[in-house]
């Protein structure tokens, strides 16, 4: 969130500065729990016109970065081998299809021949053939590259502490090499966003949790799709390379104050377990690699948008919850319109930051 929107921000003709605690992409970041899927469905009704929006920016977004950030829209099913499941997929799906998404149910013999090696337990499916995935890492290298092109100034190992404020407004961020003074200030920090807005007397209401990622060797071409599995909170997905990448799953242990992280063998355990019931010709294969990220979650697994109470320049985006990678680019592009004009898109504005029953607001 924070590199798209430095580069729209730079884009759109301002002097930005991008600040980093750590260095690019050091481990235990918001960017290291992500899985790379680029999904429009299973999400909530209100966030649905927003990822449609944002998701449509994809399809340029390598041509407009000038990097390969391994894009794939080849489609995404969500299946479920529990009878209850179907209808309840079923009225989802009526959902988002009413919300202008083009997406259908897939059942028995059919769901097999969209997916081969599919478990052949698996009753039902939906379908959206817009999802797909791409490599957040590449990705978010490919946003802080362009931003620095078009003018960003970006400041490594020099996290922000604080603001200073005045009658409403931030006048400068501070920092361990001195206070930046400002128009606007963004916070996009992920599970870290809730003490820089505690400075400023607003309680972010977040949750930091350990995502564990692992991925496997090479294997020749086997699934073109992104799978989920309803009930099981796990994706799987081959990415180009040849590896498969499963994500979600059972967590890792996360101290978010030193960005510690570790993977816990009996999660990947059973993360490794569902992966293989799901497709099952993964049976015997070796995990190459596993790490965990940590990422803000919400009490209503929402992401916080907009300008913080009291503080009119003072914009939080943050606590997506484990679905915002997709977003990114469309999110960011449109903090920028925001800042630009003063007009906030009605696609952000169900996410305002004072939502939640202690920080009541219009």
């Amino acid at each position: 969130m924070g590199a798209a929107t430095a580069f729209y921000l730079s884009q759109s003709g301002h002097d930005v500065v991008l600040l980093e605690g750590r260095r690019v992409l050091s481990g235990g970041t918001a960017s290291q729990s992500c899985a790379g899927g680029i999904r429009h469905q299973g999400r909530a009704v209100c966030e649905i016109p927003l990822a449609i929006e944002a998701i449509r920016s994809w399809t340029r977004l390598e041509e407009e970065l000038e990097a390969d950030l391994g894009y794939r829209q080849e489609g995404m099913t969500i299946v479920t081998d529990q009878e209850q499941a179907v209808a309840e997929l079923e009225k989802r799906v009526a959902v988002e299809r009413e919300l202008g998404l083009d997406i259908g149910m897939v059942y028995g013999r059919d769901l097999q021949d969209l997916i081969p090696g599919l478990t052949p337990s698996a009753l039902a499916g939906s379908h959206c053939a817009l999802d797909g995935h791409a490599n957040p890492l590449h990705t978010v290298s490919a946003f802080i590259n362009a931003a620095v092109k078009s003018g960003t100034r970006l400041e490594l190992e020099c996290p922000a502490v604080g603001f200073v404020v005045e009658k409403g407004a931030v006048k400068a961020v501070r920092t361990p090499r001195g206070d930046i003074s400002c128009d606007w200030a963004v916070v996009a920090a992920g599970a870290w966003s809730s003490g820089l807005t505690a400075s400023v007397g607003f309680e972010l209401p977040f949750e930091a949790r350990g995502l564990q990622m692992m991925i496997t060797p090479r294997h020749r071409p086997a699934l073109k799709q992104v799978l989920g599995w309803v009930g099981h909170g796990i994706s799987l997905k081959q990415v180009p390379p040849g590896g498969f990448l499963i994500g979600g799953g059972w967590p890792g242990e996360i101290k978010p104050e030193s960005y510690g992280t570790t993977v816990l063998p009996g999660s990947m355990a059973k993360s490794a377990q569902t992966a293989v019931a799901l497709f099952p010709q993964l049976a015997g294969t070796s995990i190459l690699r596993a790490w965990v990220g940590i990422e803000a979650f919400s009490p209503d697994n929402l992401q916080i948008i907009g300008t913080a109470p009291d503080i009119e320049n003072l914009f939080l985006v943050a606590g997506f919850s484990g679905h915002g990678f997709a977003l990114g680019p469309g999110v960011g592009r449109l903090i920028a319109e925001f800042i630009s004009t003063g007009k906030l898109s009605d696609l952000l504005r169900p996410f305002r930051p004072n939502r939640f029953d202690s920080q009541k607001g219009p």
